[in-house]
C-alpha cells in the first residue's frame, strides 16, 4: 500500500484514515474572504466510496479553499452515482440490468472507464476483469459470514462479453453480466479531482481516493511529496519523494478475510472468482490514476514474476513489488526509494 504521512509528509493511509473526522464545509454566504499574504496549507477529508477522500493543497484564500473542496466532494458524490455497485439506482447497476438486451447509451464518464478497463484487460490477458461483480458480491458476503452465492466462473462470462461502440457511445453485453468497477473507478475519480484543482489554478496539491493518488508540484521548500511504501502487515518498507505523478497500490494489508482457514484478499482472480491467497503489495505509477488503479490490480493478480515481466513489456507503467517473503523488486523506471533498515 501507499502511505502519506502527516507533518512534513502527507497523511493518507488507504483505509486506516477512517479515524480522521470529515471536514464539513459551512455555508459560504455567512463568511468573509480571508486572504493571507502567503498561501497556506489546507487539508480536507471526507468519507466516500467506502474509503477516505483527501485533498491537500495551498491557497491564500480560506473561503476559496473551502469552496474548491466543496466542488471536489460534490463531484465525488456525482461519480458515486455513476460507478457504485452498492446503489441500485447507479448508472452501473442500471446498465447491468439492460445491456445484455440492447445497446445502451452511457455517460462519458462510464464509457471512459470501461474503455480503459477493456484495454488493460486485453493487455494483461484478462488478469484485470470488471465482470467479477457476482464473485465480488460473494466475497463480501463471506466476509460478513453469510452464504457464498458465487456464480461458477464458466457461467460468469468475461471482459470479452462487453462490447463498446465509440461512435454512438453505447455499451452492450453478449450475456447477462454483473460488473464491479472498484478496481479502476476510484483512480478515475482521483484524476477528476486533480483536474478540478488544476483548473482552479493550483500548482501544488495532492489528492487521495483510498489508495489512488495524484500529486502535483510540492510542499514549500521541498522537491516533492514524501510517500511511504508498505509491505505485508502494514509495515513501511521504503520511502520516496514524488512531484508530478499518478499512482495506485494494490494488496491485502487492509482488505482480506479468512475463508476455510485461508487468507483471502479482496483482489479476485478472474480464473477462479476467488480472492488471491498469496501476500503481495504492489505500487504502480502511470500517466493517470485510472490507469495506475487498473494496472495495480492486474499485476497483483499476476504475481511478481509475470507481473514484473508485463510491466516492463508495456512501456507505460512503472511498478514496485513487495512480497511477504523475499526481496522487493521494482522496474527500472520506478523512482529511487530509500529502504528501511530492516528491508535493505
Amino acid at each position: 500500500m501507499v502511505r502519506w504521512q502527516n507533518t512534513a509528509r502527507l497523511a493518507v493511509i488507504a483505509v486506516t484514515l477512517c479515524l480522521t473526522l470529515p471536514v464539513w464545509v459551512t455555508p459560504l454566504a455567512a463568511q468573509e474572504h480571508e486572504v493571507a499574504t502567503e498561501p497556506k496549507r489546507y487539508t480536507f477529508t471526507q468519507a466516500h466510496l467506502g474509503t477516505i477522500v483527501r485533498l491537500v493543497f495551498y491557497s491564500a484564500d480560506r473561503i476559496e479553499a473551502k469552496q474548491l473542496a466543496r466542488r471536489c466532494f460534490e463531484r465525488v458524490i456525482e461519480l458515486d452515482g455513476v460507478f457504485s455497485d452498492y446503489r441500485d439506482d447507479s448508472e452501473l447497476m442500471e446498465l447491468c440490468k439492460v445491456a445484455h438486451k440492447r445497446a445502451t447509451v452511457v455517460s462519458a464518464e462510464m464509457f471512459t472507464v470501461l474503455a480503459c478497463a477493456q484495454q488493460i484487460s486485453e493487455q494483461s490477458g484478462g488478469a484485470f476483469d470488471v465482470t467479477l461483480g457476482s464473485s465480488s458480491k460473494a466475497w463480501r458476503e463471506r466476509k460478513r459470514g453469510e452464504a457464498d452465492t458465487a456464480m461458477p466462473v464458466r457461467e460468469r462470462g468475461s471482459y470479452r462479453d462487453i462490447v463498446l461502440n465509440e461512435a454512438d457511445q453505447t455499451v452492450s453485453f453478449n450475456k447477462a453480466l454483473s460488473l464491479d468497477l472498484g478496481g479502476i473507478a476510484k483512480g478515475y475519480i482521483a484524476d477528476e479531482l486533480a483536474e478540478i484543482l488544476e483548473g482552479a489554478g493550483l500548482a501544488d496539491f495532492a489528492v487521495s481516493v483510498g489508495g489512488e493518488i495524484v500529486l502535483a508540484g510540492s510542499p514549500p521548500s521541498r522537491k516533492g511529496w514524501s510517500i511511504d511504501l508498505e509491505g505485508s502487515g502494514q509495515k513501511v518498507v521504503a520511502s520516496m519523494e514524488l512531484s508530478r505523478a499518478a499512482l495506485s497500490s494494490s494488496g491485502d494489508s487492509y482488505q482480506f478475510t479468512e475463508i476455510e482457514g485461508k487468507r483471502s484478499a479482496h483482489v479476485l482472480d478472474p480464473d477462479t472468482g476467488k480472492g488471491k491467497q498469496d501476500q503481495l503489495n504492489i505500487t504502480v505509477i502511470a500517466p493517470t490514476a485510472m490507469q495506475a488503479d487498473g494496472w495495480a490490480t492486474a499485476l497483483r493478480v499476476m504475481g511478481v514474476d509475470e507481473g514484473y515481466a508485463l510491466a516492463v513489456k508495456t512501456n507505460l507503467i512503472e511498478a514496485f513489488f513487495t512480497p511477504a517473503a523475499g526481496a522487493s523488486l521494482k522496474t527500472q523506471g520506478f523512482p529511487s526509494v530509500s529502504f528501511q533498515e530492516a528491508n535493505k
